[in-house]
């Protein structure tokens, strides 16, 4: 898969994490800016994301704290 992604002007290895909601992807550069890209197909562009190991903000691992507290019985 390329390092390139049409339409969206950054590098794959620039990009540090995302997020996703409705048609909207927010991204975090490395040099710490944040972006918006609406991609023609979010499908596509995730696995685009996740093929070149960027992180999902969404899926990320959460703390044993925060599961111990919000995921208790």
């Amino acid at each position: 898969m390329k390092s390139t992604y049409p339409e969206f002007v950054h590098h794959a290895t620039e990009l540090s994490a995302y997020i996703y909601s409705a048609d909207t992807f927010i991204i975090a550069l490395k040099n710490k800016e944040v972006i918006r890209f609406v991609a023609d197909d979010a499908d596509e562009f995730i696995a685009w994301l996740t093929h070149h190991g960027i992180r999902d903000i969404k899926h990320k691992a959460r703390s044993p704290v925060y599961n111990s507290y919000f995921n208790a019985n």
